[in-house]
């Protein structure tokens, strides 16, 4: 039985797996194995809610036994060492793995543009650890302003002003939703909301650079309106303990700093020889396929897939490398079967951006919806992704 070794259970990984086990009716000729370091599969299009408090942890994280229970293949947990394509292997912590196909879904590490002082004094928000740690110090500094004996509050305090760096879809969205939760706790604490500040800094002309700047202005005067500052055409060129220094020559003060400027593929990808582009990405084909190495398949935010309907890449989405791991299920299937396999072809259902707890924007087609609406629809849509991975029925087996 030809082996198929999965690397990584998000979204592209995970999609793999139920697709193809459900194609096949718990049938298929390939010996899946699935190994991932979590013994969970993290939702981290919502670990920003996370970070902000405005859903628990647990919200995010889906535990492997409960989305595995009863299919065909196997879950190592386990730290991947190194990839070795030439002789087909994985070593893991575990073990080594052999296969006679790959799949690399091993989604990204932030990639902190060789700023100095970024990754020694900035919180990354990629992980859920990220996010607790972040949600865990806003927390702590309003607690410690207010305390008898601490220095007096002051106007835009630097104890309480919170730089994220980065305004694409991340930063963004945790910008709107930090004014949700300061403003709690500046009503628990008794605090000023005058002595609190949220500054969000990105370096294009507009934010939400991977949408239009039509939309990129509506989000940015939105978050003027609940208080948040917004700088554009700003670029961080050092931080230090407590300031964030601007190419301009300014200096803001701040003793909470989230780095959301943007990811990069794993280093273990270059260290194991693959031909990497300057992100650290795997280039594919149109069928997914490592151009290098045929019988790997890269997926998700490790892959740079071309799109030639707009000469551009793949969005580095949740929604497209869940699809890519569907397209990727679908094409193995259709090759046990020795049937024709078509080119990838990328779409997308749209894209909603948090602009607080109660307010988004939706967009999906020409139908745009803002506000609570918006908001209700980018809540069906995460809705809609958990029931498919938890609760959708599996086609039964014959």
């Amino acid at each position: 039985m030809p082996k198929l070794l999965i690397l990584g259970g998000g979204y592209g990984g995970l999609a793999v797996v139920q697709k193809l086990d459900d194609l096949s009716r718990g049938h298929t000729d390939w010996d899946m194995t699935l190994v991932d370091q979590r013994n969970f599969h993290l939702i981290q299009v919502r670990v920003h809610e996370v970070a902000a408090n405005t859903i628990p942890a647990e919200r995010v994280q889906v535990p492997f036994s409960e989305l595995l229970n009863g299919r065909k293949v196997d879950l190592v947990q386990t730290t991947i060492e190194k990839i070795d394509p030439k002789a087909r292997q994985v070593q893991t912590s575990a073990g080594t793995f052999d296969y006679d196909r790959l799949v690399v879904a091993l989604g990204s590490e932030t990639a902190y543009r060789n700023i100095p002082g970024m990754r020694e004094y900035s919180f990354p928000m990629k992980d859920l650890e990220d996010a607790i740690r972040y949600r865990r110090t806003v927390i702590n500094a309003f607690k410690e302003v207010s305390a008898p004996d601490a220095p007096p509050i002051q106007p835009k305090d630097e104890r309480l002003t919170f730089v994220i760096g980065g305004g694409g879809l991340t930063g963004t969205e945790l910008a709107g939703e930090m004014a949700d939760f300061c403003q709690d706790l500046a009503r628990r604490y008794n605090v000023p909301e005058t002595s609190y500040r949220i500054v969000l800094l990105e370096g294009a002309d507009h934010i939400l650079p991977q949408l239009s700047k039509q939309y990129g202005d509506y989000v940015r005067g939105e978050l003027r309106n609940r208080g948040v500052l917004v700088a554009t055409n700003t670029f961080i060129t050092k931080v230090e303990e407590g300031k964030v220094h601007l190419q301009d020559g300014r200096i803001i003060r701040s003793q909470i700093i989230c780095w959301a400027g943007g990811i990069q593929a794993p280093a273990i990808l270059a260290e194991s020889g693959f031909e990497v582009q300057k992100d650290g990405r795997i280039l594919t084909d149109a069928f997914l396929r490592s151009q290098q190495f045929p019988e790997v398949y890269v997926l998700g935010d490790a892959a740079s897939i071309p799109d030639s309907r707009t000469g551009k890449y793949v969005p580095w989405t949740g929604q497209y490398a869940e699809r890519e791991g569907h397209y990727l299920a679908e094409s193995l299937w259709n090759e046990e079967r020795g049937m024709r396999i078509e080119p990838y072809a990328p779409f997308s259902l749209g894209v909603a951006v948090s602009i607080g707890r109660n307010d988004a924007l939706t967009i999906s087609g020409p139908i745009k919806l803002n506000g609570i609406a918006g908001r209700l629809a980018k809540n069906i849509s995460y809705d809609n992704y958990e029931w498919n991975i938890r609760h959708k029925p599996r086609i039964l087996k014959v």
